[in-house]
This record gives structure tokens, C-alpha cells and sequence, in this order.
């Protein structure tokens, strides 16, 4: 399985942000450079948190353990809540989808909140 695109569903103002809360990224100890976009559905606009271009560093998901995303946020900003995980996702909990290059494939999940 081959895995190109991570995107994650996140409050729309953390999309905005400045200075982003996020500072550092990495997959498996690589580091990755996130993008920002919102997307407009069903009339409500939703923030997204994205990673590509992954099959640059792993052209297959490794079969012994995965990818595994590791973000290091700021939480400096006494105004913001986009440095903790329950400010910067949307909702209940970390939702998250998968894409292949083709766009063709993947999985959306959720990883709960502590």
C-alpha cells in the first residue's frame, strides 16, 4: 500500500493562524512540511491540516509498524487554542484521511482525544 497524502479535519481558524501552532512535523522521523487549505461542505467551512508528496520519503507503507505522525505544537499563545490537540482538531476527536497518488484509495479514521 502506498500512502502520498495524510489530511486532517481542523478548526478553520487554525488554518488562518499566525504564527501556525504547529512547528515542527515528522513521519517515522522524517521531516515533513505541513500545507493549510478550508474547504467549504454542506455550507460549513472546515480547516485542513495536510501532508504530501510522502511516497518521496517511503514509496510503501513499512510493513513492521506503519507511519507514525508526530506534530509539535505551541501552545506560547495565550489567545489561541491551536497548540493542543482539542483546540486544533475539529470536533470530538483527530479526524484523518489517507490518499494514495491516484486519490483513489484510502481510509478515513479518527484518533480520540485524551
Amino acid at each position: 500500500m502506498t500512502v502520498n497524502t495524510i489530511e486532517m479535519i481542523i478548526n478553520p481558524s487554525c488554518v488562518l493562524e499566525k504564527p501556525k501552532a504547529i512547528r515542527k512535523a515528522t513521519i517515522n522521523g522524517v521531516r515533513v512540511f505541513p500545507y493549510y487549505s478550508q474547504k467549504v461542505w454542506n455550507g460549513d467551512t472546515y480547516g485542513i491540516l495536510g501532508f504530501s508528496r510522502l511516497t518521496d520519503h517511503f514509496p510503501v507503507v513499512p510493513p513492521s509498524g506503519g507511519l507514525y505522525l508526530c506534530l509539535a505544537m505551541s501552545s506560547r499563545s495565550s489567545s489561541s487554542s491551536c497548540g493542543i490537540p482539542r483546540g486544533l482538531c475539529f470536533g470530538p476527536s483527530c479526524v484523518y484521511s489517507l490518499f494514495n497518488n491516484e486519490v483513489t484509495c484510502c481510509p478515513a479514521s479518527e484518533a480520540a482525544l485524551g
